[in-house]
C-alpha cells in the first residue's frame, strides 16, 4: 500500500513538473509571435494604397520576408508580387520606414493586400 502511494505521488509530481516546464518553454515562442504580429501591424498601417492600384485582385498582394534591426530600420530580405510596380513601391516605402520601438529583430513574413475601397 505504501509503495502504491509513493508511486502515485511520484507520477503526479512528474506530470506536474512536465506541465510546468511545457508552459515555461512555450512562453518565448508566444512572446516572439506577438512581437512579430505587432511589427506586421505597425508596418502595414504605415504603407498606404498607392493611386496606381485601381482594382482589387490577387496581383495586388505583396509578400516579403523582412527584418527590423535594433535601430528600427526595416530590411527586405525577399519580396514577391505579380505587380512589379507595386513591388517596387513597397521596397521604397519599407526602405524609408523607421520603427520606433522594435520588439524583435527576427525575420518574419509580411503580407500586404492592397485593396481599393
Amino acid at each position: 500500500m505504501k509503495k502504491k502511494i509513493i508511486t502515485t505521488a511520484t507520477l503526479i509530481a512528474y506530470f506536474a513538473m512536465m506541465s510546468a516546464l511545457g508552459v515555461v518553454a512555450s512562453v518565448p515562442a508566444n512572446v516572439s509571435s506577438a512581437a512579430k504580429e505587432n511589427l506586421r501591424k505597425e508596418i502595414s498601417s504605415q504603407i498606404i494604397c498607392p493611386s496606381f492600384v485601381t482594382s482589387n485582385s490577387e496581383a495586388n498582394n505583396v509578400r516579403a520576408i523582412v527584418q527590423v534591426n535594433e535601430q528600427g530600420k526595416v530590411s527586405v530580405l525577399e519580396i514577391n508580387s505579380a505587380n512589379e510596380e507595386l513591388k517596387d513601391y513597397v521596397i521604397k516605402e519599407l526602405g524609408r520606414m523607421k520603427i520606433s520601438h522594435p520588439d524583435t529583430t527576427e525575420q518574419f513574413v509580411l503580407i500586404i493586400k492592397f485593396r481599393v475601397v
